[in-house]
């Protein structure tokens, strides 16, 4: 894996020799800007403290008045054509999912109350504007732009050191641990940078869909990334489908009056966490498209779709494997590879961030899941290289034909007004200073 540095660096080389790609990105800085404000208005309640409330509110104008900076350093104002259009709107949708996704990180989320949550949400936030500015200014070509952002980055600096004051302030019991949420918002931002850059080459080759290959699963994956909608509504089914493989397992251990296999309970706990991440992962956004008239019908239809495969899968299994603790193994096996297969897609399509980080993780455990299984039956001799096949060849059909009906159901639901793919939306004008200046004397009142 390519260091962090590196893959910033990669992100700049590819921004700051086109204008238009480059005002494309700092559009995505802007509207990331102002988001960042949003949170931290939000986030002022009966748990702050009077005295840092100015504060508090200052950081919010600091954030304000960059998101409009940004806007007018850029060196190409509007777009000059519906591709450097839908850059700017991707670009955006990537820096929005990023600054809501770690706001509700698994660590933030054990904020005791919303002042701590904001505390350690603005120290560790405030990481990334000052790595990747630090990174942009060398390396823009535009004086206009390098002094303008050397300013900028003067605040983020003086944003760290507003939010180790605040967090000296705090008990001992509402302190969340920086080592965890720096390195989430490590890991976030490298799963941004990395989509940023990989989503700006293929505008580069002026390519409107990538070779992406013949494959359903792989089309699949490259289809949810282009629908916010459809992610959202993925991720719930693989949530419902991460805790129903492990339910299904234990029951034909319990249904049969077996003992669980020794690592059963702590792989189902697992999967059990990974569902609930999962659905973390696109709560608020989940939360939003609940109120667009088809969202529910769309979730229902690839719920199904995946309790469908689940009941295949497990069918075909039990026919060909009669032994209980075979059929576990290879049962965990086959659905591990496809589990590591098609998030390993997801995480590279997806403009989702959170989503993108999520998976991430999971593809750690299950990397130590296959691990394990492959041990077991070595250990017990179970393992059998025409089983192995059989259930990969077995698992792969099924799957495909999966993913065929799922790529039906998106395009069904392209055709409605609610669902259509938004890049190819006119591209909306951040706030201008007068907006701003009411929305924080609104906060005064």
């Amino acid at each position: 894996m390519k260091s962090f540095a590196t893959t910033i660096q990669d992100l700049m080389s590819e921004i700051t020799d086109d204008a238009n790609v480059e005002s494309a990105w700092l559009t995505a800085m802007a509207h990331m800007e102002d988001l960042a404000a949003e949170q931290i208005l939000g986030n002022i309640s009966l748990s702050t403290p009077q005295e840092f409330v100015a504060e508090i509110k200052s950081h919010a104008g600091d954030e304000y008045r960059h998101r409009d900076v940004i806007t007018r350093i850029r060196p190409v104002q509007e777009p000059a054509s519906e591709a450097e259009r839908d850059l700017r709107t991707r670009l955006c949708a990537m820096t929005e999912s990023f600054t809501k996704s770690f706001f509700g990180n698994p660590v933030l989320l054990q904020a005791n109350n919303r002042f701590a949550a904001y505390v350690h949400g603005a120290i560790t936030i405030e990481q990334f504007p000052f790595q990747i500015y630090s990174s942009y200014i060398p390396a823009t070509r535009f004086p206009h732009i390098r002094e303008a952002m050397s300013e900028v980055l003067k605040d983020e600096t003086a944003h760290i050191q507003l939010g180790k004051k605040f967090r000296e302030s705090l008990s001992e019991e509402d302190q969340l641990s920086l080592q965890q949420l720096q390195l989430i918002e490590k890991e976030m931002c490298r799963c941004m940078v990395q989509r940023m850059t990989d989503l700006i080459r293929i505008y580069k080759k002026s390519q409107t869909t990538p070779n992406i290959g013949s494959k359903a699963s792989t089309r699949l994956a490259w289809m949810l990334g282009e629908r916010p909608a459809a992610t959202v509504a993925w991720v719930q089914a693989l949530s419902f489908s991460e805790s129903n493989a492990a339910i299904h397992m234990q029951r034909e251990f319990t249904s049969r009056n077996l003992p669980l296999p020794e690592q059963m309970p702590a792989h189902v706990e697992d999967e059990m966490r990974h569902a609930k991440l999962l659905q973390r992962s696109v709560l608020l956004e989940r939360r939003r498209w609940l109120a667009v008239p088809g969202y529910k019908e769309l979730e229902h239809r690839l719920n199904r779709k995946m309790e469908r495969y689940l009941g295949r899968f497990f069918s075909a299994l039990v026919r060909e494997l009669k032994d209980p603790e075979m059929l576990y193994l290879y049962g965990a096996w086959g659905l591990e590879m496809r589990v590591f297969k098609h998030y390993s897609e997801l995480v590279k399509w997806t403009d989702n961030v959170g989503v993108a980080y999520i998976v991430s993780q999971i593809l750690e455990d299950e990397a130590e899941h296959t691990q394990m299984v492959n041990a077991s039956l070595n250990e017990r001799n179970l393992l059998n290289p025409e089983t192995l096949k059989f259930v990969r060849q077995m698992e792969e059909e099924i799957f495909e034909s999966t993913a065929s009906g799922v790529i039906q159901i998106l395009q069904e639901f392209d055709q409605k007004d609610s669902f259509i793919p938004p890049y190819a939306k006119a591209f909306s004008a951040l706030p201008s200073e007068s907006v701003v200046a009411e929305q924080l004397a609104v906060m005064e009142m």
